[in-house]
């Protein structure tokens, strides 16, 4: 079990049921040897990237959706912030910051280092933090009700070893709940059930996140999906569940994009992204997160303001004719028409038209001849509006 409050202070101081058999288990199975991994059935014929995924995600996590009526607790910022959603059949999603669990069979020097954990491999070994990338949840309904106004996992078909994708930053990664917080009969002032966003430091490394369990971790952006029934929980032991977990991700992710499509939002296309948020914008524009779908970590919202403008550096591999496919919102009820201009040079005026609120995103896109490697793309507004919040653009 975690401590992580305790763990916080010291950093302080120092500074979706899908019907797909992917693997074997039982409620019983985090406690009882059981057979290796089965392999994937087929997915679906569509490949969905994580990028595409993600903004499904994101799309899907509406107040119609959730399934908390009271918030959980941002285990890093103790913020009470955190909702989850139901975003799928069967798939359930929150986004939070992540603390780092360093419980388990490996040897850790963080203080709070616990030598087992809630749940244990296939061969009853308790898991190790270095080697599996897990999540924790709370061991109990914190409010000793039922329904539970707190995400409790036993009430949604949920058990050890319960397979997850977790996003951050342009990454995704599969993980396996792993371990919990404390259960309202264990005493401590260091943890409560109600928290989400921890995570072993396997997941952490895996997506770029400071693992240190004392001065490591980060406040928000990560996106934990996990993924209910019993055909979902993955087996393995220590030396084996990174690699069955990492698997299964292309699999849940054609799955589960399969299964949101026709949401309402458009994805992004197949081909190289670039994310709006790595340019630069005029004076008065801001990369903002306050709108639902979008990839990555923002999107940019230019100033209102004719001449405005949003560059986006891309790379192509080799020079020539490329389609530009820019992401875009405009909630407003006129379209946005904006001039586009590559590395300096203008290659005409590209409509953004109206979408249905600032939630819902589409595509436009046009052709234009590019450099190998480095370019720059620029969005320029021709009305007072200024262009349209842009939230990526994919080369292909």
């Amino acid at each position: 079990m975690t401590s992580t409050r305790t763990r916080l202070a010291l950093a302080a101081a120092a500074a979706l049921a899908l019907a797909v058999p992917l693997a074997v288990g039982n409620a019983d199975a985090a406690t009882k040897p059981t057979a290796a991994t089965a392999a994937p059935a087929a997915a679906p014929a569509t490949t969905y990237t994580a990028a595409q995924v993600l903004a499904g995600i994101q799309q899907n996590s509406t107040a119609a959706n959730q399934v908390n009526t009271k918030p959980h607790i941002n285990t890093m910022t103790r913020a009470q912030n955190v909702n989850v959603y139901q975003v799928a059949s069967g798939v359930y999603a929150y986004t939070s910051g992540m603390a780092i669990d360093t419980d388990g069979s490996d040897p850790d020097p963080d203080p709070d280092h616990q030598g087992e954990t809630t749940w244990e491999d296939s061969n009853g070994q308790a898991l190790g933090a270095h080697h599996v990338p897990f999540y924790v949840l709370g061991d109990d309904c914190w409010d000793r009700k039922t329904p539970c106004p707190h995400f409790f996992y036993e009430e949604h078909g949920m058990s050890g070893r319960q397979f997850a994708l977790m996003f951050y930053n342009g990454k995704v990664i599969g993980s396996i709940f792993g371990d919990t917080q404390t259960a309202n009969n264990q005493t401590t002032s260091d943890n409560d059930s109600r928290e989400l966003g921890e995570a072993s430091v396997k997941a952490a490394q895996l997506l770029g996140i400071p693992s240190s369990g004392t001065t490591g971790g980060v406040d928000n952006g990560v996106t934990v999906v996990m993924f209910s029934g019993s055909n979902w929980v993955v087996n393995g032991s220590n030396s084996n569940l990174n690699n069955n977990a990492q698997a299964l991700v292309q699999t849940a992710l054609d799955n589960l994009g399969s299964s949101m499509a026709g949401t309402g939002t458009t994805p992004p296309p197949s081909g190289t992204l670039f994310e709006a948020e790595t340019g630069s914008m005029s004076s008065g524009g801001t990369f903002d997160s306050n709108h639902l779908g979008y990839t990555g970590t923002a999107f940019a919202n230019p100033a209102n303001a004719t001449g405005s403008y949003l560059n986006i550096p891309v790379t192509a591999s080799a020079a020539g004719t490329k389609t530009l496919t820019f992401r875009y919102s405009d909630g407003t009820d006129a379209a946005r028409p904006a001039k586009i201009t590559v590395n300096g040079t203008s290659r005409g005026t590209l409509n953004f038209p109206t979408t249905a609120d600032w939630d819902t995103w589409s595509t436009v896109s046009i052709s234009v001849p590019l450099n190998a490697g480095a370019n720059t793309i620029r969005v320029t507004g021709n009305t007072s509006d200024g262009p349209a919040n842009i939230d990526s653009v994919t080369v292909s």
